[in-house]
């Protein structure tokens, strides 16, 4: 079969899968969507951030992390400040009260993950851990 060799659908589909699994947290519980969540946890890792930064990191369409920016920026959770060299750009970084958010969420969401690989053995964590960083290097891909 073609798709249980492919390799872009098996990866979209263990996203989407894993996703699943945590979307419950950050959607009903914090009224975030996918990109508003993706783009407060990747500055509460590295900030500030360009929307392009955003953009790889993410990865998503600069709409899309255009769109999470100023929906996370409305609830006052994230401040963006034009680049005094380029006044095209700005950075994006957390405030006190999204950096409060993160933390509030964070836990459950690191909960819902260990929930998720409490099946696995030690050993086969393990081999997920390095099959993802094998697949983050061929992608040149930082774990974040």
């Amino acid at each position: 079969m073609f798709l249980k060799g492919y390799l872009p659908y098996r990866l979209n589909w263990l996203a989407e899968m894993t996703s699943e699994s945590t979307r419950a947290i950050y959607r009903k519980r914090h009224e975030l969507t996918r990109p508003e969540w993706r783009v407060l946890v990747n500055l509460a890792e590295v900030s500030p951030l360009t929307a392009s930064a955003l953009c790889a990191r993410v990865p998503a369409h600069k709409t899309k992390i255009s769109r999470a920016l100023v929906a996370l920026e409305k609830r006052g959770w994230v401040r963006r400040e034009t680049d005094a060299a380029d006044r095209r750009i700005s950075h994006a970084a957390l405030t006190l009260k999204g950096k409060r958010a993160f933390n509030r969420i964070r836990p459950e969401m690191e909960a819902a993950t260990e929930a998720l690989l409490a099946p696995l053995t030690p050993e086969e964590r393990h081999k997920v851990d390095e099959g993802l960083a094998v697949l983050e290097r061929l992608f040149k891909t930082p774990a974040a």
